[in-house]
């Protein structure tokens, strides 16, 4: 799920530069010293496995969950219980110069009575960095793996089987610095590949956006910069026209300015604002034109807290009709706030706050989400921990079937080097 809203956006905003920027050079340095050596002081912090040149860190995660509405579907309400495990590993290079990180993990459940719901996702994410001149990097980033469509998709038909994604992202930039100035052209290509169900043809979704981008920017000190950043955009479908007869192809910009923030264990993040336009190959399908949006910021508020809130604005691909009229894409505007608390130094208390709302463009319906959470973990030593965390979620929908309620509760063990 995502999180959007330009009114949340402005307030984070307005709330967390002033209260970072507003500290004086000697309270932003005791602060950071504090976090560091607490960090560095932690006996429930994982060491990891040294090889070569590279730290690792491999995680087996086991929880056992209840969901009281596993389809999301209000007129049918179904509950359940199911298991997950989760292997992970992650590899963090050592180098005094460049970085290269690698995680690769799995993601299976095993539910008690609904089976078809059982799934196996599996991944590799690879992100490095490439220091070619003193104030020139390269950044990239590759990420394949295969997923599942939650069943609080809207493009989730209802079948009993869920349909599994191939995903694949490559996102490749330059950023070099002429002292204060500094440009930063760059791609990224997604790929998604649907599976077929029992029920369903899902070729008619597979789609590759390809997203070309120039970011130019000043540097007004050395740890806030202010930049203006232009998107091309291009959606291309596999099938066009689709069995439906329409042609889901479509090309768009959007173009906008924001800050960068580096107070290094006090803020850190980016808020970026603009105008997008989407246009549709097929007539059939209404363009888009709109704010664009785009903000993440951690906010360390004390050595022991962390609050982290995140907007985005964008168009997302969909495949939804309503009332007979296809909707040639969402409008998805996702705001999200995420606290976390060091009770003790084993206690870690989290809490999470989300706003979505999908507006399905060329139609008249629009889906409201709420989704809140919270989270405990008890490490037991460096290496053993159990944690527990409750989720809830309403939707409000146009649609007559998109309205829901749902309350998930899990518990679970997780074992880390």
């Amino acid at each position: 799920m995502s999180t959007r809203t330009i009114k949340r956006l402005l307030c984070t905003t307005g709330l967390a530069l002033p209260l970072a920027v507003g500290l004086g050079a000697a309270d932003v340095q005791a602060q950071q010293q504090q976090r560091q050596e607490r960090q560095e002081d932690n006996p429930f912090q994982p060491l990891g496995i040294r090889a070569g040149a590279f730290l690792v860190h491999p995680q087996l995660a086991v929880s056992g969950t209840y969901d009281d509405n596993i389809f999301a579907d209000d007129e049918n309400e179904e509950d359940d219980f199911f298991l997950d495990v989760q292997p992970s590993v992650t590899a963090e290079s050592q180098w005094s110069r460049h970085e290269l990180n690698v995680t690769a993990g799995a993601d299976t459940s095993f539910y008690v009575d609904n089976t078809d719901n059982n799934y196996f996702d599996y991944g590799i994410d690879a992100e490095g960095r490439l220091d070619v001149l003193r104030g020139s990097r390269l950044n990239a980033r590759l990420s394949l793996g295969r997923d599942h469509e939650l069943r609080t998709s809207q493009d989730d038909a209802g079948q009993d089987e869920i349909t599994q994604i191939y995903r694949g992202v490559a996102d490749l930039n330059y950023r070099h610095n002429f002292n204060r100035v500094f440009v930063q052209p760059g791609v990224i290509f997604r790929r998604n590949d649907f599976t077929d169900t029992d029920d369903i043809n899902n070729d008619d979704r597979d789609n590759l956006r390809s997203i070309y981008r120039l970011r130019a920017g000043y540097a007004v000190s050395p740890r806030f910069n202010v930049f203006g950043q232009g998107d091309y955009v291009v959606v291309d479908y596999d099938e066009t026209p689709n069995d439906q007869g329409i042609d889901r192809n479509s090309d768009g910009y959007a173009i906008g300015g924001g800050v960068e923030v580096e107070l290094t264990n006090i803020l850190v993040g980016e808020v970026g604002i603009g105008y997008r336009e989407q246009s549709y190959d097929d007539d059939a399908l209404s363009d888009f034109s709109g704010i664009g949006a785009n903000a993440a910021l951690t906010w360390y508020l004390t050595r022991l807290t962390t609050i982290v809130a995140s907007v985005d604005a964008d168009v997302e691909e969909t495949t939804v009709s309503f009332e007979g009229e296809p909707a040639s894409s969402v409008y998805a505007i996702n705001a999200g706030v995420e606290a976390t608390h060091e009770l003790r130094r084993n206690i870690l208390l989290s809490g999470n706050l989300n706003y979505l709302r999908d507006d399905f463009e060329g139609t008249s319906r629009v889906d409201d989400t709420f989704v809140a959470g919270a989270g405990l973990r008890y490490l037991l030593n460096r290496n053993l921990g159990v944690d527990a965390t409750y989720g809830f979620a309403t939707r409000s929908s146009d649609a007559d079937n998109g309205d829901f309620t749902r309350n998930i509760f899990r518990i679970g063990v997780v074992a880390r080097l």
